[in-house]
């Protein structure tokens, strides 16, 4: 029959052109998926390699951490043994030199006729300078610094201080006299510092009233 050789003549060439473009799809796609594989493989190894030695890769969404920041020693808190910075800086102290005239100081307390108390600091030999601090340290100036019943409260920059309250029961005030650089001034050996007492009184607070019935 004529059917034959039209497939000779065009079916089987078309067989062909589609079996050649199919296996060349196939080629090129597999081609592709290999590259595309090879790529991120790269990527991934050299994203571990750097975070094994220690690096963050630049896309990352972490913060940059140098060298000289990752060899420093934490920040002193609670939570490893020092309270606050508060610690280090106070804990440094400034003999005064032999020859110069020793900073004396006198401390009271007086209740504030409105509310709180008010809290006199005099000082001899001794100039409050909060222009100065974190300066240069002189065993003639600078401030005080306040502690009641042993807890650091706030630095002294003047003659008069208000304290806005003070808790019920006795209270121990003591003042150091500390240079620009927060050392405590110290004479022969000891801490340049007064402190005094005081008894607050306070009403204990009304009854609640009683359940209605």
């Amino acid at each position: 029959m004529a059917i034959y050789p039209f497939c000779n003549l065009f079916c089987r060439p078309a067989y062909r052109a589609i079996r050649t473009a199919t296996l060349a799809n196939t080629s090129w796609i597999l081609t592709s998926s290999a590259i595309l594989s090879s790529a991120l493989l790269t990527t991934g190894c050299s994203q571990l390699y750097q975070v094994r030695a220690g690096e963050i890769p630049a896309d990352s969404s972490a913060p940059a951490v140098s060298n000289a920041q990752a060899a420093a020693p934490a920040a002193p808190t609670a939570s490893n043994g020092v309270s606050t910075n508060y610690d280090i800086y106070h804990s440094k102290t400034l003999e005064v030199p032999a020859g110069t005239s020793v900073p004396a100081i006198s401390v009271r307390v007086e209740p504030d006729p409105v509310q709180g108390w008010n809290l006199y600091v005099g000082t001899a030999n001794f100039t409050f300078t909060p222009e100065n601090v974190n300066g240069e340290s002189s065993p003639t100036e600078g401030h005080g610094q306040l502690y009641i019943n042993e807890k650091p409260m706030q630095r002294i920059y003047g003659t008069w201080t208000h304290l806005l309250d003070l808790p019920a029961g006795k209270n121990t005030l003591r003042v150091t006299l500390n240079a620009n650089g927060f050392e405590t001034l110290t004479t022969q050996g000891k801490p340049v510092e007064e402190t005094t007492t005081i008894e607050v009184y306070k009403p204990a607070p009304p009854a609640p009233p009683a359940p209605l019935n």
